[in-house]
C-alpha cells in the first residue's frame, strides 16, 4: 500500500516508504530498522535514525509507515488494483540545533498532519499521489507523486525500484526553505531573507530490496538519491543539492 509524502526528513520518510513496498502489500509485519539521512534536505551533514517498519491491514482500516512514525486511516478499493484512503499522523519537524546553518532560526515543531491518497498497482506497477496537510497554522501542505515497478519476485528475494517527486505550498515551503526577517536577523549563519513560491521542491530515484529468511522474518534494505527543485533549490538553507538516503532494517510477518 502507498502512502508518501514526507518530513524531517523527507528522506527517512522515503526510506520506510520504499523498505515497506518491497514487501508483499498485503503482507502485515512489524520491525525496526536504521536510516542514513541528510539533517534536512539540502544539509551536508547526515545523521542515523531509527525507523519504525509497520504494516498492518484490517478491512479498511490500516496503520503503515509515513512521515518517520506510523500513521493510521481507512481505505476503500474504488476499482480492481485501485484504491483510495484517508489518513492522520504526525510530522517530527525539525531542530535548529542539528546544523549550523538552521542555528537562530527556530524549530520547526513537531505536529499533526492528515491527507488523502490514491494508488493504482496492477501487477508489478505501482503508481499513487498522496497529500499532506499540517495540522498547524502556516505550515501548510505537500503533494507527492510516486511510481515503482518490481523489477524481480521470487520466493525469497523481492527487488523494486522507484522515483517520486513532490510539490509544496507556499506556506510549507517557507517552513522548510524560507527565512523571514526575524530568522535572517537571529541567524548565525547571517543568512539572507527568502520567500520561495510554491512548487516542485524534490525528486528522487530509489531502489529497495526484501529478503526473506522464512515465512516470518525478513530484511529489508533501501538505498535512492534525491535533489532539491525549483525555489527550494535557491534557498540560502541549502548547502548541497542533492542528498543520498538508505535504510536498512528487520521486520515479522504476521
Amino acid at each position: 500500500m502507498y502512502v508518501g509524502v514526507f518530513t524531517r526528513g523527507a528522506l527517512a520518510a522515503a526510506a520506510l516508504l520504499a523498505c515497506s513496498q518491497a514487501m508483499a502489500q498485503s503482507q502485515n509485519f512489524i520491525g525496526l530498522g536504521v536510516g542514513v539521512v541528510p539533517v534536512y534536505d539540502g544539509s551536508s551533514k547526515y545523521r542515523t535514525v531509527p525507523l519504525p517498519l509497520i504494516n498492518y491491514e484490517s478491512g479498511h482500516f490500516f496503520i503503515t509507515p509515513r512521515a518517520g512514525l506510523p500513521a493510521m486511516g481507512l481505505k476503500t478499493t474504488l476499482a480492481p488494483d485501485l484504491s483510495a484512503g484517508v489518513f492522520i499522523g504526525a510530522n517530527l519537524g525539525r531542530d535548529a540545533s542539528d546544523s549550523d546553518r538552521t542555528r537562530g532560526i527556530g524549530d520547526i515543531k513537531f505536529h499533526a498532519a492528515y491527507g488523502a491518497y490514491v494508488e493504482w498497482a496492477p501487477g508489478r506497477y505501482s503508481l499513487g499521489a498522496a497529500y499532506r496537510q499540517a495540522a498547524r497554522s502556516g505550515y501548510g501542505g505537500a503533494l507527492e507523486l510516486r511510481t515503482s515497478y518490481a523489477v524481480l519476485q521470487s520466493e525469497r528475494n523481492s527487488v523494486r525500484v522507484g522515483a517520486a517527486t513532490q510539490w509544496g505550498s507556499r506556506d510549507d515551503m517557507q517552513t522548510w526553505f524560507g527565512v523571514t526577517s526575524s530568522q535572517a536577523a537571529n541567524s548565525r549563519e547571517g543568512l539572507s531573507t527568502y520567500s520561495p513560491s510554491a512548487g516542485f521542491k524534490s525528486a528522487s530515484l530509489f531502489a529497495s530490496w526484501a529478503y526473506r529468511f522464512d515465512a516470518r522474518w525478513s530484511m529489508l534494505a533501501n538505498l535512492g538519491v534525491s535533489s532539491v527543485l525549483g525555489d527550494a533549490r535557491d534557498s540560502p538553507l541549502n548547502e548541497r543539492r542533492t542528498n543520498l538516503f538508505g535504510s536498512v532494517g528487520m521486520v515479522y510477518a504476521f
